[in-house]
C-alpha cells in the first residue's frame, strides 16, 4: 500500500546487483526496495524534529523526481541520524530477491563459521539486577514501564558472509520488515523487524506497535497454550495498553480520524508471539512529512517505557551501555514526505569477524527477572539462526568464559 507508488519495477531483463557493504535493502510484505551505489551520505541531529525534516527535504529537492532517502535514527536523541541517497533505486518482488541470493550463494562453500568468543555487555546477573532496580523505581516514581536491553558480541573464526545472513533471514522470516543498511564501510545493520512504527502515503497513516510477547512453541498444542497465555496475561496486556495509550496521544493531534481497536490481536514471527494493535489514521494535512510524526513517536513506549521521558532518563544508568542504533528506527522517505519506518529490533550490527546482537524486554511491576532474561534470549534467536547458530552455542561459550573468570 505504501511502497508501490514510490517507483517503477525494474526492467525484467536486468539482474539484481546488491552489495551489503554499499547498498540498502528494505522489504515490506512481498515488496522490496533495493538501492545501488551511494550518491551522497549526510547526517542530522534528531533532537530537533523541524531541523531533521528540513535537512532531509533540502537534500531530496536537489535530486531528480522519484529519489528516495534511506535512513536510520539512533535510540539516543543526542546522536545523529544517518542517511543515504542512492545512485539508483528499484523495486523487486520477494521471490526475485530470494532467488537472486540463492543463485549468488550457490557456489559458496557453506561450511560452519565457528564462533570463537562470546561477550555479554551485561551478563545474566547484571541484567536481573537491573530488572529489580527498575521495579524499585515503579514504587518510588511515576514510572509505569521501562524497556531494558542486553547486547552480546560474537566473534567468528572466518569473515561473516552478510549476503548469506540476509538470505537466511528471508528464508526463516516470511513476516516482518527486512532491512540492510551500510552504516559505514565496515559495519552493516541487518535484521527483520516485526514492528511498524509508521507508514504514510498521502493522507493515510498506519502504525503497528507491539508490546507483550512469548516464545513460539515446537508443537501445535503448545502453540495454542502460549497464544492463550499471552492474550490473557494481565502483565502483558498492561504492558501493551500503556504503549497504545501513548501512541494514540501522539498521533491524535495530526489526524482527522484515528481508528484504535479496543483490544489487541496476536502477531507471530519465526521465534515469538506478540500482542499487536494497528492504529489507522487520516491526516489533517496530507503534506505532513512522515519524519515529523515518526520522530515524535520515537522512542515509543514499546522500546523505551512510560512515561517516555522518565524511562529514557533511567535507561542508560540501568543498562550501562549505549544502545547506538538498536531500538532506533530505520526506513525511507520520498520527496513528498511519504515513507515507511520500522523499529530497529531483531537485528545485528555486522562487521568482518564480529556480530553485535541486541534484545530487549518491557519491564513492569509484575515482571520476573528470570523470565525477562529468557524472553531476551528467545528474541536473540532470529539473528542467531541467520548466523547459523543456536542459543545453546553462545550459552555454553558464555558459561565457560564466566567460569574461567572466577
Amino acid at each position: 500500500m505504501y511502497m508501490k507508488h514510490a517507483f517503477e519495477m525494474p526492467d525484467p531483463n536486468k539482474t539484481l546487483n546488491f552489495q551489503s557493504q554499499r547498498d540498502c535493502l528494505f522489504m515490506s510484505g512481498e515488496q522490496c526496495i533495493v538501492t545501488q551505489g551511494v550518491k551522497s551520505r549526510f547526517t542530522s541531529p534528531i533532537n530537533n524534529t523541524q531541523q531533521l525534516v528540513e535537512t532531509v527535504q533540502q537534500q531530496l529537492t536537489k535530486q531528480p523526481e522519484g529519489t528516495l532517502a534511506f535512513g536510520v535514527l539512533p535510540f539516543c536523541k543526542t546522536q545523529q541520524a544517518h542517511f543515504i541517497i542512492p545512485n539508483k533505486t528499484t523495486r523487486w518482488e520477494r521471490p526475485a530477491i530470494s532467488s537472486w541470493l540463492k543463485a549468488e550463494l550457490s557456489t559458496l562453500n557453506k561450511k560452519v563459521n565457528h564462533i570463537e568468543a562470546v561477550t555479554y555487555l551485561q551478563n545474566q546477573a547484571q541484567f536481573k539486577s537491573s530488572v529489580n532496580a527498575a521495579k524499585q523505581l515503579f514504587s518510588e516514581t511515576t514510572l509505569e514501564k521501562i524497556v531494558l536491553s542486553k547486547q552480546v558480541d560474537l566473534t567468528f573464526k572466518d569473515p561473516i558472509n552478510k549476503e548469506l545472513v540476509l538470505s537466511q533471514l528471508l528464508q526463516q522470516s516470511r513476516n516482518g520488515y527486512h532491512f540492510s543498511f551500510p552504516v559505514n564501510d565496515h559495519r552493516t545493520l541487518m535484521g527483520v523487524s516485526p514492528e511498524l512504527l509508521l507508514a504514510k502515503h498521502g493522507p493515510h497513516v498506519l502504525s503497528n506497535p507491539l508490546a507483550g510477547s512469548i516464545p513460539r512453541a515446537a508443537s501445535a498444542e503448545q502453540e495454542a497454550k502460549h497464544k492463550k497465555a499471552l492474550f490473557n496475561s494481565h502483565k502483558d496486556r498492561f504492558e501493551h495498553a500503556v504503549v497504545i495509550e501513548d501512541m494514540e496521544k501522539v498521533l491524535t493531534p495530526f489526524c482527522n480520524t484515528l481508528d484504535v481497536p479496543l483490544e489487541p490481536s496476536l502477531l507471530s514471527t519465526a521465534t515469538m508471539w506478540h500482542l499487536s494493535t494497528e492504529l489507522k489514521g487520516e491526516l489533517q494535512n496530507q503534506h505532513t512529512h512522515i519524519l515529523d510524526i515518526a520522530n515524535k513517536l520515537h522512542p515509543s513506549p514499546a522500546l523505551c517505557g512510560k512515561p517516555t521521558q522518565a524511562a529514557y532518563s533511567h535507561i542508560l544508568d540501568l543498562e550501562k551501555h549505549s544502545r547506538d542504533l538498536f531500538s532506533g528506527i530505520i526506513g525511507w522517505c520520498d520527496q513528498h514526505g511519504n515513507g515507511e519506518w520500522v523499529v530497529v529490533i531483531r537485528c545485528a550490527q555486522l562487521e568482518k569477524y564480529q556480530a553485535r546482537l541486541f534484545a530487549g524486554a518491557g519491564i513492569v511491576s509484575a515482571s520476573e527477572p528470570a523470565l525477562e532474561w529468557q524472553e531476551t534470549d528467545a528474541k536473540l534467536k532470529t539473528m542467531l539462526n541467520a548466523l547459523g547458530l543456536e542459543l545453546k552455542d553462545i550459552q555454553q561459550l558464555s558459561n565457560l568464559k564466566e567460569k574461567a573468570e572466577l
